[in-house]
């Protein structure tokens, strides 16, 4: 009985053990209109260091009823934009928290010296990400913008954002692909086309590879 005993509280400890109590975890897939709509805090910024607290995790049920484990990522970021909120100091640091195991589709992960479009919101003194696992940042590869043109609203502002060309825009880092995709989520593909034609030749170009025998490059990429 007592070696019974002794199994089950170790059982409990190797469950229980080392998980943090707190903030509890922000799970819900959110729509960019939803991530504009819902973040308090929004800002251009370039991370310079992510870890991820092995040892630091919290335990929260997951959709299905069953036990899940979420652990604690710090996210180091020089800001270099804001498009809304009222940071004062650069770099900060935020956080998120992510599951173990095997991952699938998208969520959250920002590489280290990449740039972001990074949606955040306070919780008492802690700067967290408007959502957990699910991706609440949007990856920009046109570079370090001085200034941004906030006109028409944050999605047209990120929507340029994504598709017009920085101070240090390198061509063969940017990526078309997905910036026309997430620009087309944001305003609707015929308002990003039309930022595509307005946009730098070396934009233009990759563009028209992308639309190569359909109408659109008739029009991407015509003088």
């Amino acid at each position: 009985m007592k070696r019974f005993l002794v199994s089950q509280m170790l059982l409990a400890f190797l469950m229980f053990g080392g998980c943090s109590h707190g903030p509890r975890v922000a799970y819900g897939h959110l729509t960019y209109s939803e991530l504009i709509e819902q973040s308090p805090i929004v800002v251009v910024g370039l991370v310079e260091h992510k870890e991820t607290y092995w040892k630091e995790r919290k335990r929260q049920g997951s959709e299905n009823g069953l036990p899940i484990f979420w652990y604690h990522v710090e996210v180091r970021i020089e800001v270099e934009n804001m498009l809304r909120g009222d940071l004062s100091a650069s770099p900060v640091d935020y956080t998120y928290w992510v599951p173990a195991g095997a991952k699938s589709g998208e969520w959250n992960s920002p590489r280290e010296g990449a740039r972001y479009v990074h949606f955040l919101r306070r919780e008492g003194a802690e700067l967290r990400s408007v959502v957990d696992f699910w991706p609440s940042s949007i990856r920009v590869t046109t570079g370090r913008h001085g200034t941004l043109d906030q006109a028409g609203g944050l999605p047209q502002a990120i929507a340029r954002l994504l598709l017009q060309p920085g101070e240090d825009f390198d061509a063969e880092r940017f990526d078309i692909i997905q910036a026309l995709g997430r620009a087309s989520l944001l305003v609707g593909e015929p308002a990003a086309l039309a930022l595509v034609q307005r946009s730098d030749p070396r934009i233009r170009t990759q563009a028209c590879e992308v639309f190569k025998g359909r109408p659109e490059a008739d029009r991407l990429c015509g003088e």
